[in-house]
């Protein structure tokens, strides 16, 4: 047996135990959902941007480095590409919360703004469409 196909038995039985892991992890996001789909949306939310803060603070100290040059990220340069590799994940991952906008925020609930006096821009500013269009330019943008 070679040095390659040892270490490629190795990999694959981690990915299988990721898998695994994985699928355990969505089994249990699955059952907090139907126990309690408010409290399930509220920490998805939190788990979420903590790896989207991640991921967009590898790009930030990425493009930094690219920016001044120099030799002092050469040593993480690669673990920064890595991480800024995640963020066509991190889109995928914003899918759920759009489902959950209802649950996470009062302005987006039917009939929250009726009645209260609320200025003008935040009127426009607050309205799904909007919200939208905005999170899609972020996105985009990064």
């Amino acid at each position: 047996m070679t040095e390659n196909t040892a270490l490629r038995s190795r990999l694959n039985r981690w990915q299988w135990l990721a898998l695994l892991v994985g699928l355990g992890g969505g089994g249990l996001c699955a059952l907090g959902y139907a126990l309690s789909p408010t409290q399930f949306f509220r920490s998805y939310l939190m788990a979420y941007l903590f790896w989207l803060g991640v991921t967009l603070g590898c790009l930030a100290i990425l493009m930094l480095h690219h920016l001044v040059g120099g030799a002092w990220g050469t040593l993480i340069r690669r673990f920064l590409e890595a991480g800024t590799r995640l963020l066509p994940l991190m889109v995928v991952l914003a899918v759920p919360l759009v489902f959950g906008v209802h649950d996470l925020y009062v302005w987006a609930r039917p009939g929250a703004a009726e009645g209260a006096e609320t200025a003008q821009f935040r009127h426009v500013y607050l309205q799904l469409p909007f919200f939208g269009w905005r999170a899609g330019f972020y996105f985009v943008s990064w």
